[in-house]
């Protein structure tokens, strides 16, 4: 008799627990021919499908343009719109040519009403030319890591040779989101912009995003749709949870609304953000030995987070990893220790920390020549040479 309640018991646990391991180890079901999600903070993958096959991006090209433009730091310019920006092809603005108008309100209807005559006014006023502006448009993407992407417009309309991927989108909005301007413009749902027509009289012009998650999931604030028919439906999406930003990408989806809530909701509900340090953050002063300065800043060297899966958060441990002297000579962003992240008794990241100012060895020679270089400017502090 107690054998078989040692049985029962024993199918009984295992009953309990099979449902959980399952759930937690499932992974959405997702339709896309490409999609991926990231943390934000870190850059960790956390759910990837196809991330690195090249595809083409439709409108989540203008996440670049966007970000161009507002790093132009002429948001509050005004922009002429040529006839070739007005008769651009597909979703518009409606500009006009001959009109004036903000950059900063382009800028929001590139992003809100996904408008290609937006795109390509911005292009032509920052570059003078739309393939002088795509040529930039390659260098950043080259210079932020997005390796499979080249672009060939500014809008995303399909073009040979126009193309990207899931990882590299998320890795561009990742980039973008850090901006605050960036931000709240693709976070707005609806909003109304200055019109001048081309008589130059105002009127009110209303845009509404096209990025429906905003109204569908309540934790969502970005990013940015596109459709062609070569693309299909594609939506690169964010949201935040706390002290957590995730990104979603879906390419090629008819199912992206849905798709990047399952993305973005199993995210939250699978990992969780474990944050130490910022990057800058001064851990401590680090005394030198033989410098012409005693010490310098301990600097972190990136941003000391972790993400991991939410049954370990409570087993994630760090330890600071540094000399208690360092000897001179010392230079600016030199490594002098590190932070390491464990899982349990396990390093599972490390992080750099380095040196925040430079620091010459005290010689002889060096001493003599500070000494001297003290006199000079102490003698014409006086007016005598």
């Amino acid at each position: 008799m107690r054998f078989y309640l040692k049985v029962i018991a024993f199918f009984c646990i295992f009953a309990l627990l099979l449902p959980v391991a399952a759930v937690h180890a499932a992974q959405p079901d997702i339709k896309a021919g490409a999609a991926i999600l990231i943390d934000a903070k870190t850059g960790q993958v956390l759910y990837d499908k196809n991330a690195h096959k090249r595809l083409a991006p439709a409108s989540t090209t203008k996440i670049l343009t966007a970000i161009i433009a507002i790093e132009s730091g002429r948001l509050d310019e005004e922009v002429k719109v040529s006839a070739r920006a007005a008769g651009t092809a597909g979703s518009s603005m409606h500009l006009q040519a001959g009109q004036t108008i903000l950059l900063r309100e382009l800028v929001t209807g590139l992003m809100l009403r996904s408008g290609n005559d937006a795109a390509v006014a911005i292009a032509e006023f920052l570059a003078g030319s739309v393939d002088e502006f795509v040529a930039i448009m390659n260098n950043k993407a080259q210079a932020l890591g997005a390796y499979d992407s080249h672009f060939r417009n500014p809008h995303g309309l399909t073009a040979v040779g126009h193309h990207s991927s899931a990882f590299d989108l998320a890795w561009l909005a990742r980039y973008a989101l850090l901006n605050p301007t960036f931000a709240e413009i693709v976070s707005t749902r609806q909003t109304s912009i200055d019109w001048f027509d081309t008589r130059g009289r105002e009127h009110d012009q209303d845009l509404k995003n096209t990025n429906k998650l905003l109204w569908m999931l309540e934790e969502a604030d970005g990013v940015k749709t596109g459709t062609t028919n070569e693309a299909g439906p594609c939506l690169v999406s964010s949201a935040t949870r706390e002290n957590q930003k995730l990104i979603a990408v879906v390419l090629h989806d008819h199912s992206r609304w849905f798709d990047s809530m399952q993305l973005l909701r199993w995210g939250f509900n699978n990992y969780r953000l474990y944050e130490h340090s910022k990057q800058g953050d001064v851990l401590a002063a680090l005394a030198v030995e033989r410098g012409l300065k005693s010490e310098i800043d301990a600097v972190v060297a990136d941003e000391a987070a972790l993400v991991v899966e939410t049954a370990n958060y409570k087993d994630v441990s760090v330890e600071i990893d540094l000399p208690e002297t360092i000897k001179a000579p010392v230079y600016q962003g030199q490594k002098v220790g590190e932070i390491i992240f464990f899982i349990k008794d396990k390093a599972v990241k490390t992080v750099d920390i380095v040196a925040g100012q430079d620091v010459e060895e005290r010689t002889p020679a060096r001493i003599f020549l500070n000494h001297l270089l003290n006199w000079f400017r102490q003698l014409s502090s006086w007016g005598v040479i």
